[in-house]
């Protein structure tokens, strides 16, 4: 399959290997884009999910956090208003998206302890995610979980144990509870654990993290045959058009596959302006409103 993965459709995904995603992903060149939402949150919209919000405003992949994958389900605002679902199984989140749908999991120590067991990352829950159809896990935690590179190494590794058909996307955003951590040490050992895709926070999101810095941790990540995501997980995704615009360009110029965009918005979700404005500054307008408007 030689596609872009902005210009996958649902029929692609459907019958896309792991191996072919990750070339779509390669192919399109640093054009990805990854949004977050929140499940358990009433999107801002009614009658829509925000996953359907994400694909309308041009996500090429569709991250479900806070999903308890024992009892999956993704919020909508109305429905009970209108004599509709108040809520999507993935199956249908996936149909109606047309998009590559994953979910986070958390690899939380042993002394965290409220997190629900459907959203933190065991042998039950990782297989009840591939059950599900989730076309990718993403391996990282939420602000106060606690999570460090050493949990989540353990967790690539028990993930590809129990599939060598799921993409693992591995690594952190922000500090999450133990304080940020830049180490490039843990880049090989991701890599030889299973990760496919390793995650870092974008320049202008944490402390310190220039483009500077991004470009070569970028290029360590692609020395070990991954690929490379830079994340929005600050809540800047609230922040303003023109700020987005300038981390999508210094992300893009350091090297990222993939550029992540998170759920601090409303609701659960980015601005969706903020998803648009994105798009259009790594992609431009061409392929930004075909991958808007394509969702067959």
């Amino acid at each position: 399959m030689k596609k872009r993965v902005f210009d996958l459709t649902r029929e692609d995904i459907l019958t896309a290997s792991r191996q072919d995603i990750l070339a779509a992903i390669q192919l399109a060149e640093g054009r990805t884009i990854m949004a977050e939402c929140v499940t358990t949150m009433q999107p801002a919209i009614d009658l829509v999910s925000n996953p359907e919000i994400a694909a309308a405003f041009g996500a090429d992949m569709i991250t479900l956090n806070c999903l308890d994958v024992f009892d999956a389900k993704v919020e909508v605002l109305g429905g009970e208003t209108h004599g509709t679902a108040t809520s999507l199984d993935i199956n249908t989140v996936k149909a109606f998206t047309g998009r590559l749908v994953g979910c986070n999991l958390e690899p939380v120590p042993d002394d965290v302890t409220h997190i629900p067991a459907g959203r933190a990352v065991s042998e039950a829950s990782v297989t009840q995610a591939i059950e599900l159809g989730m076309d990718y896990i993403m391996l990282t935690g939420n602000p106060g979980m606690k999570v460090s590179q050493e949990t989540i190494l353990d967790a690539i590794a028990l993930v590809r144990r129990l599939s060598e058909d799921i993409i693992i996307i591995a690594g952190k955003m922000h500090g999450g509870g133990v304080g940020n951590d830049y180490s490039l040490s843990f880049v090989q050992q991701f890599a030889e654990a299973g990760a496919d895709i390793m995650m870092f926070p974008a320049p202008y999101t944490t402390p310190g993290i220039t483009t500077n810095m991004a470009c070569e941790i970028m290029s360590e990540v692609h020395k070990q045959n991954m690929l490379g995501l830079l994340a929005i997980g600050t809540s800047q995704e609230g922040g303003t058009e023109s700020y987005i615009e300038q981390v999508a360009m210094e992300a893009k110029a350091a090297g990222a596959d993939i550029i992540h965009i998170g759920d601090g918005g409303y609701s659960g979700l980015a601005v969706p302006e903020n998803i648009l404005r994105l798009g259009l500054t790594v992609r431009g307008r061409r392929h930004q409103f075909k991958r808007m408007a394509n969702r067959r």
